[in-house]
């Protein structure tokens, strides 16, 4: 990189200094225990009745008020559309590389299903929210939320969302849902306002499990937005975030339901009270995120939801209140049951501007594109590379390169990926555009969101359209270390017009979310707003998947009956979460094979142990690995007579011991046939021991150099050693076992003294005598004993 990209990576790293945590003062409200369960709920609805207020406009149009499209950009921000720059620096601001437009979409869209629209709703706009559990999918909008399962076949909750809300009384209705789901705690957190004009009311309701049916319990919790003596005003557009210690809501405040812009604010609540079932509520509110006096701060704050339970932050990030260009952040730390928020602190980004509106049918009514807020952030995790990062994006004005500007002729999603998450100054890891690139007449990408799957792949979602081409829900991918994302395609097409307010801008989206499946880590769902008929609008749920995995070789591709291996499979897109996760790797070798265990190395690498077993069918077959997400590939293993069943015998020197094999009863050896070179595991067998020491077991393994590795499970450290198999077996090996290791860690060490002198003065079979301290074999734990250790201490066998 030359001398301009160099000044552009120093700018993009700079962040304000943070002056010292605030303390934040927890507000403690002893409320009712409100608590119903999903049958009660919709015994609610079904006596009261949903009374829709059809085609209401959301009556609250506050966020408008504050029209952010004359703000000066950032002058550090450089003028590319992707972070960081790849090209030879020869112009002091590099071109953009060109998205991969000529490329079949990277992803694909097994699961499509309708969630609310204008009919069952009844507001504009939507707010389309929603979230997958392991076992459910709720999906939310002004006006309805649902539940479905992971099919997207509709569940158990289909109610306003003024009958969900109803235990808590809301004041003039309720507006902007919000839906997270807590893998931590298995949970469903759903948040929402009341619109009282002023100290309204913000509301949350919290699952007692991840499975959504007639018995799950709700419970319901509210504070006024000017808990703990705030400032009177009205919290609108709230956000949500979940992690292990709390639930944040941050909210733009205005003056009332129908006044002025005033500033925002980060309300922190203690989760571990939400999970209770006692009436207490612990609200921390950090107030004034924006600085009064020179504007600067987070604009619409989005605390980062995050699975990790040992996290004790939370970052909360927004674009910044004074300039474009810039994102303005902040920590909240949770220690000894009390929140901390640090001081605003800066990233700066490539350049932004306000969003142009989507042109539309009719011409005379575009979709409103909002402005340039943040629209989702979360934390994500790359399982190869072990990175942490924030995932988050928004819509921006830009020209045909994908450079945001406020001359630019179209509307495109940008993304960020953001690390440091935790400590240090946030930084900008890697940036990037999704626009329609055409010269005339390009499709508008707005209302963005995105995720990044354990893999390292990452996912936009938006709403898609133009005059010819109404709203309808796009996509765009990048897989893991690919520099360019796809270029936008249309998963789901809309129309045919929409004009529901008349000539005029009309209210769209406003909401958009994007995650990472709970089941899988793989799979992605998103959570988008299309016009679904004349004058409707739609949510559409859908789930996304990688690019299939595939198999390229298998070794060795061929055994014999009866054998027990390792067989290394290498290909692609190999993926397996980790444990707490429930959907795993697999592998399928057909009829009377058994898998025995997988593991799982990198993107091209995993190994199925097997065993094969006597009766098994020789010859070719196919073989089937299964990624978590239930996407397959398959591979040839073939099966052979085993006849060649080849003895393998020896004899073991035994240091130190008396006695004669089979051991006292519990004692006994393992026999590990391993590659000579890599010493990697092929197969283990128990063998047999005789009195005199000698050992032998069968293999069906090919002839050839191999190394026989031998552990005593009590006693004896391991001895590892190259030998030939022949074609007829081999005979003559000779192994001598280094005595005292009593835990069978395979040293000799303070660990085993310990046991040796708790079983001290033991005569077998009372206790404290164990087998595996009686290292003569004499059937007492005594001086003799204590000696063979002393001798060995500090001893390790062979790997």
């Amino acid at each position: 990189m030359k001398k301009s990209g160099i000044i552009i990576a120093a700018l993009l790293a700079l962040a304000s200094l943070a002056y010292g945590d605030t303390v934040g003062k927890a507000v403690t409200l002893k409320t009712k225990l409100i608590t119903r369960t999903t049958a009660q709920l919709m015994a609610y609805e079904n006596m009261h009745g949903p009374k829709l207020p059809i085609r209401k406009i959301k009556s609250l149009e506050t966020e408008h008020e504050y029209y952010r499209g004359n703000l000066p950009s950032n002058p550090g921000s450089p003028a590319v559309a992707e972070w960081p720059i790849r090209h030879n620096d020869v112009a002091v601001i590099p071109a953009p590389a060109p998205m991969r437009k000529d490329m079949a979409p990277l992803f694909s869209v097994p699961v499509n299903f309708a969630g609310p629209d204008l009919g069952s709703a009844g507001f504009i706009p939507p707010d389309s929210t929603g979230d997958v559990s392991r076992t459910s999918v709720i999906v939310a909008a002004n006006g309805r939320i649902r539940s479905y399962d992971r099919n997207g076949v509709l569940g158990t909750i289909n109610l306003t969302t003024s009958a969900f809300f109803a235990p808590l009384t809301p004041v003039g209705g309720v507006s902007d849902p919000r839906v997270v789901y807590d893998r931590i705690t298995d949970r469903w957190f759903v948040g929402i306002i009341d619109l009282a004009s002023s100290n309204n009311k913000v509301c949350l309701a919290v699952s007692d499990n991840g499975t959504i049916n007639g018995s799950t319990v709700w419970r319901f919790f509210g504070f006024a937005q000017n808990i703990g003596g705030g400032a009177s005003g009205f919290a609108d557009y709230c956000t949500l975030g979940v992690d292990a210690n709390g639930v944040y809501m941050g909210s733009n405040r205005f003056t009332s339901s129908v006044g002025g812009f005033a500033n925002c604010d980060v309300f922190a609540v203690n989760k571990a009270n939400l999970l209770l079932a006692v009436p207490v509520l612990t609200v921390t509110p950090f107030r004034d995120v924006i600085n009064t006096g020179t504007g600067q701060g987070m604009f619409t704050p989005w605390p980062c939801t995050n699975d990790d339970p040992a996290a004790t932050t939370c970052l909360v990030v927004g674009v910044d209140n004074a300039v474009f260009s810039l994102l303005s952040w902040r920590r909240i730390s949770f220690a000894a049951g009390v929140f901390s928020i640090t001081a605003n602190s800066t990233l700066v980004v490539p350049t932004t501007a306000s969003p142009l509106a989507m042109p539309n049918n009719p011409v005379a009514s575009p979709l409103d594109s909002l402005d340039d807020r943040l629209f989702n952030a979360r934390v994500f995790r790359n399982r190869l590379t072990g990175d942490v990062n924030v995932h988050t994006a928004h819509g921006i004005r830009m020209g045909s390169t994908g450079v945001g500007s406020g001359a630019g002729d179209r509307s495109g999603a940008r993304w960020y990926n953001l690390g440091n998450v935790f400590s240090g100054a946030l930084t900008l890891t890697a940036s990037g555009t999704v626009l329609d690139t055409a010269a005339a007449t390009p499709n508008f990408c707005t209302i963005p969101s995105t995720a990044m799957n354990g893999q390292g792949h990452q996912f936009v979602g938006f709403s898609m359209g133009r005059t010819a081409n109404p709203a309808g829900v796009g996509g765009s991918y990048r897989n893991a270390g690919d520099p360019n994302i796809s270029a936008p395609t249309l998963i789901q097409a809309g129309g045919p017009s929409y004009a529901v307010q008349g000539n005029g801008t009309q209210r769209w989206g406003d909401y958009s979310v994007t995650c990472v499946d709970p089941r899988d880590m793989m799979s992605m769902w998103s959570f988008q707003e299309f016009i679904n008929a004349t004058n409707s609008w739609q949510v559409r749920g859908i789930k996304v998947l990688a690019p299939a995995p595939t198999v390229t070789a298998l070794a060795p591709n061929n055994a014999i009956q009866g054998q027990t291996l390792n067989v290394v499979v290498t290909g692609t897109g190999i993926f397996d979460p980790d444990n707490t996760y429930p959907d795993h790797l697999a592998f399928s070798f057909g009829a009377l094979i058994t898998v025995n265990s997988v593991t799982w190395t990198n993107a091209t690498t995993a190994t199925a142990n097997i065993t094969i077993g006597g009766a098994a069918a020789t010859g070719a077959r196919s073989i089937t690995m299964t990624n978590p997400d239930g996407q397959t590939a398959t591979g040839t293993f073939t099966v052979n007579t085993g006849t060649t069943v080849k003895p393998v015998s020896g004899v073991l020197t035994l240091t130190s011991y008396l006695g004669t094999s089979p051991l006292i009863a519990g004692s006994q050896f393992i026999f590990e046939i391993r590659d000579a070179g890599t010493n990697a595991l092929i197969e283990t067998n128990p063998g047999t021991t005789t009195a005199g020491h000698a050992f032998s077991f069968s293999t069906s393994l090919p002839a050839g150099n191999y190394k026989l590795r031998i552990k005593g499970v009590n006693r004896f450290l391991a001895k590892s050693q190259v030998f030939a198999l022949g074609a007829a077996g081999t005979a003559g090996l000779a192994y001598t076992l280094k005595n005292g290791d009593a835990n069978g860690d395979n040293v000799v060490g303070a660990a085993d003294f310990n046991l040796v002198r708790a079983a001290f003065g033991g005569n077998a079979p009372n206790l404290p005598y164990t087998v595996a301290t009686d290292f003569n074999g004499d059937g007492v734990i005594g001086t003799a004993d204590f000696n063979i250790l002393r001798t060995n201490f500090g001893q390790a066998g062979d790997n």
